[in-house]
This record gives structure tokens, sequence and C-alpha cells, in this order.
């Protein structure tokens, strides 16, 4: 009887630690998330300080974009065999390494580079590991609400980190956000404390799976980036042995039978060409306020802040307004609102910082209205035991997406021909290259529009 009232008393306490443990989760997650969207923000004080093109600035957050989605799913794989907590555990470890590496080689980009891709392995486990722990140690009545808190802990990163990037890169030096990043080790004693200690189990990480898709991804940024011949033939090359390994290995982390399912493939190649347009204006938009207007990023950061509140206001809603309108006309409103804001944006890219805000509270809002029921669309393509891998897969296909986005748009930036407007509509060169890239990034929303009317809203229509 005793030892009942034991085993009882045990499991309370482990419950109770666990709900203790969700807060200091949380919080961690949060401060990853800031940490990441703070170091986006900084590309153009970064690019003054080492002296290097556009293209070349971008290698620190489209290496970062790659390391998260696959980190991503790599932790997901990890948390069948080892202990949550001590996943999250190593993820602050590399956190605070990659953040100390970064300060003490802050003079030479290629080891700030370095540095971000060790930090943000770490960056990619709090996300990841907060959803996995409150499906599994939550009780299920309560889980909609914690996951619903990190929905909200999203936007308000988006928020806090564009603030901090550009007042600290602005009032101390970008080279600080390393320090501040080493504030994470804090949530370290809460972890060993609350996080219950889980037995280990034998599981399969298709770390060659993975690594196949990073020499995708890498190929594609690459061939973006220079346009040289090898890498197209690498990224083939890549494309054609990943096809071949998941079709002969049934522990690839991805089967053959969802590329052979044409709804999921049409679906994943829309939001592929439409993700790659999202981080793309917004790493633009720092460059184009400071050169057009002289204004520093602490200024430049206030004004990026009615986007992202827009977002959080859309966000909550689209769930509710999908429902009722349905993900067709919901997936077509928003991307023809994309292309709206990117031509304001384009048009009177010299008229007023005002006209380029609400471009960017427009454009952000979109795509906050895009993401459930474009998500939503792609999960009903597949059956229901299969939908973590769709997400997961999904995820990692929006990383790489805004990795190559801002490839593209950072190569677009370098290039001498962009200097002269497409339209005849200004005569100044900065003016022109800003409102040329714009006016192809109305021709990607289109292409996606396109896409998806020919092979996905067209057939849900008949």
């Amino acid at each position: 009887m005793s030892t009942i009232t034991t085993d009882v008393r045990m499991k309370k306490t482990q419950e109770f630690n666990s709900k203790k443990a969700v807060p200091v989760t949380l919080l961690l997650f949060l401060l990853c998330l800031i940490i990441d969207n703070s170091f986006k923000i900084i590309s153009v004080d970064m690019a003054k300080e080492f002296h290097i093109s556009a293209t070349t600035v971008s290698w620190q957050s489209t290496l970062a974009g790659l390391v998260i989605g696959i980190g991503a799913v790599v932790y997901a794989a990890l948390a069948d065999s080892i202990s949550i907590r001590k996943l999250f555990i190593a993820g602050i470890m590399l956190i605070c390494a990659g953040s100390v590496m970064g300060y003490m080689f802050q003079h030479s980009y290629l080891l700030v580079v370095i540095s971000r891709i060790v930090q943000t392995a770490g960056l990619a486990s709090a996300e990841t590991l907060y959803v996995i722990f409150v499906t599994k140690h939550m009780p299920a009545s309560e889980q909609k609400k914690f996951l619903g808190l990190s929905t909200s802990s999203f936007a308000l990163s988006q928020l806090i980190g564009t603030l901090t990037g550009g007042y600290v890169s602005t009032y101390f030096h970008w080279t600080s956000l390393f320090l501040i990043s080493l504030i994470t080790l804090f949530t370290l004693p809460f972890i060993l404390k609350y996080l219950p200690k889980e037995e280990t189990k034998d599981s399969h990480v298709d770390v060659l799976g993975l690594f196949l898709v990073g020499a995708i991804s890498a190929a594609l940024l690459l061939y973006i980036t220079d346009f040289n011949w090898i890498y197209l033939i690498l990224f083939v090359v890549a494309i054609t042995l990943f096809l071949v390994y998941i079709s002969k290995n049934s522990k690839a982390f991805i089967g053959i039978a969802f590329f052979k399912n044409k709804q999921f493939i049409s679906l994943l190649g829309v939001a592929f060409v439409i993700y790659s347009v999202q981080l793309a204006y917004i790493f633009l938009f720092p460059f184009l306020l400071e050169k057009m207007y002289g204004l520093k990023l602490d200024t430049i950061s206030l004004f990026m802040i009615p986007g992202f509140i827009g977002a959080t206001i859309v966000g909550a809603l689209s769930g509710k307004i999908a429902k009722y309108l349905g993900s067709k006309p919901c997936i077509t409103i928003a991307m023809s609102c994309i292309v709206v804001s990117l031509l304001l944006g384009a048009f009177f890219v010299q008229t007023s910082v005002v006209v380029l805000v609400i471009s960017m509270v427009l454009f952000s809002g979109s795509f906050a209205f895009m993401y459930a029921p474009l998500i939503d669309s792609c999960i009903r393509t597949i059956e229901k035991e299969k939908s973590g891998t769709v997400v997961g897969f999904y995820n990692l296909t929006l990383s790489v997406a805004m990795s190559i986005g801002i490839a593209y748009t950072a190569a677009m930036m370098d290039n001498s021909s962009m200097q002269t407007s497409f339209l005849g509509i200004t005569n100044n060169s900065n003016a022109s290259m800003f409102s040329n890239i714009l006016f192809i990034l109305v021709l990607i929303t289109l292409l996606s529009l396109s896409l998806y009317w020919v092979f996905v809203g067209r057939k849900a229509t008949k």
C-alpha cells in the first residue's frame, strides 16, 4: 500500500514539476526567437564594418535559416531517443559556445558566420523541443493553451528582436548581441531542476537524408549567389541522390510516397516560391530606408514594428476567417495583397517613409493571413497519422525558401544592371535598384499565385 502511495506522490510531483517547467521552456523559446530576429536586422551595419557586399553579408542570415530548418527536424528525431532535458541542455551549450566565439572573433566575418551557425544550431532546439515537451508531458486539456502561447511568443519575438537589434547596433555595437545571447544560460538551473529525467530509447536519425537536403539547399544558394553552372550541376545531382535515397531507404525521414502525391508537391512548390518573397522584402527593407532616407537602425526598427503588430493581429484572426471563407479564397486574397504591398513600395520608393511602412504592414499581415490556410491545405493532402512528418518537412521547406529569398535579393542588390529603372520612373540609381527588385518580387508572387490556381485552385473549384 505504501509503495502505491509513494508512486502516486512521485507521479504528482513529476506533473507539478512539468507544469513548472513550461514557463521556463517557453521563456527559453522566446529568448531564442528574439536572438535570431535581432541578428536579421543588423546586416546593414555588418556590411559597413566589414566593407562587404549585400550578397556576402546575407550569408549570416541565409545559413542561419538553413540550420534552423534542418535543426528542427534533427531535434524532433533525437527527442524519440534522447531525453528532452538533455537536448535542451545541449541547445543552451551550443548557443553560448557560438555566442562566445562570435564575440571573440568579431574582426573576421568568416568566423562570425561560423559562430552564427554554431549559435543557430542551439537556437533551433527551443521551438521544436517546447512543442514536443508540451504534447508529451501536459494534459490534453491544457495543450492547446500552451501551444497557443508559442504562437504569441513568435509574434512577440519579432517585435522585441527587431527593436533589440536596432537599438543595440546603434547605441552599442552589433557584436554586443552575442553577449546578450548568453542570457539563455540563466535558464539552465531551472531546466535541470524541473524537466523530468526520461529513459533513453533506441531510435534512428536520418543523418544522410538531412545531409542531402542541406546539400540541395547549399548548392541552390551558391548558384543564386554566383550563377556558376558547377553549382547548378551539384544541385541537380543532390536532388537526384536524395530522391533515389528516399525511394530505397524505408527509414528515411520522409518517404518517396510524399513526392508521388501531386497535390502535396504542388502545394509545397507554391509555398516554396511565395515564402522566398517573405524574407526577401524584410532583408531589403533596412537597406532601403538607410540608403534612401539616411535612417539609422534604431529608427528603422521602429518603422518595422507596425508590420509585426499587424501580422500578430491578423494571424490571431486568420484561422477563424479561413473557416468561414475557405482556404482557396484566403490564399488568393493573401497573395493578391502581397502583390499590392510590393507595388506600393516599388512605385513610391522615393515618396515617403509612411508609404513604405504601410506597404510593410500590408505585406506582413498578408503572410500572417496566408499561413494557416496554406499549411492546412497541405496537411489535408496526406493521411492524418503522417501529419507530423508533413509539418516538419513543410517548415523545413519554408526555412530553405526564406534563405533562398535573402540570397537572390542580395545578389540583385549587387548587380549594377539593377541601377537603371525598368519602367523609367526614376533617375536615382538607388531608387531604381530598390524599385526594380520590388517589381521582380511582384513577378515571383504572381508566379506563385499562377501555380496555385493551375495546380491546386482550379482543381479545388471543380
